[in-house]
């Protein structure tokens, strides 16, 4: 089965709701892997169908992706991130206002493809169906992008965070987090290594 077939099938049942495909890399149009951009209310019924009809039978991985900064055609620009003063503490920033994505790397034991299904949603509203019922390993994945990213996967039977505390503020994966100075009385590293105090400075401090 080639990229095109799967590619194929996939229009054949869902129609416009498979919104684009890329190569994963440029150049590779007719090679594994590609990207399929499906609508958010299809993630569900595209997952299930690519692993009873297309063989689909792996989940890899689930990843988040923050579209801040980039313009019309896909292509990253400069903006303005975060930065920190002297002491460690963030400057004010500008809330971020670009879509984020989630995207589910899949892999076919029978023909060795790989596929990447990717639904975009708007950043003030980032809610996903959960793959859970497809793939249950999905469950932890996504728990991890909701820490990360703060996309909510709708229908998750446990959905908190899973490596920060659960009363963390912001998701430090977006463009446009700040790390905080301080966690409850605990002050945070949050300043870049250039600006943070040295352990030689620390120890003479001491003395």
């Amino acid at each position: 089965m080639t990229p095109a077939e799967v590619e194929a099938g996939l229009r054949e049942v869902f129609g416009d709701r498979i919104l684009s495909s890329s190569a994963v890399e440029e150049g590779r149009d007719t090679a594994w892997p590609r990207r399929i951009d499906v609508a958010v209310d299809a993630l569900e019924e595209v997952c299930r169908y690519l692993r009873d009809s297309q063989g689909f039978d792996r989940l890899l991985c689930v990843s988040g992706i923050d579209y801040e900064g980039y313009d019309e055609s896909g292509k990253g620009k400069h903006i303005e991130i975060s930065r920190y003063e002297e002491d460690g503490s963030p400057t004010p920033t500008k809330p971020g206002s670009g879509d984020l994505a989630v995207v589910y790397h899949l892999h076919s034991r029978a023909h060795g493809g790989e596929v990447a299904i990717a639904a975009r949603v708007r950043r003030t509203e980032p809610k996903v169906p959960s793959v859970g019922q497809v793939w249950p390993t999905a469950l932890w994945a996504e728990r991890e992008t909701y820490d990360m990213y703060g996309i909510e996967f709708e229908g998750h039977p446990d959905l908190r965070r899973i490596l920060l505390p659960e009363d963390w503020e912001g998701f430090p994966l977006r463009k446009d987090y700040a790390m905080p100075s301080r966690y409850h009385d605990v002050p945070l590293e949050g300043a870049p290594l250039a600006v943070r105090t040295s352990p030689r400075e620390v120890r003479e401090e001491k003395e």
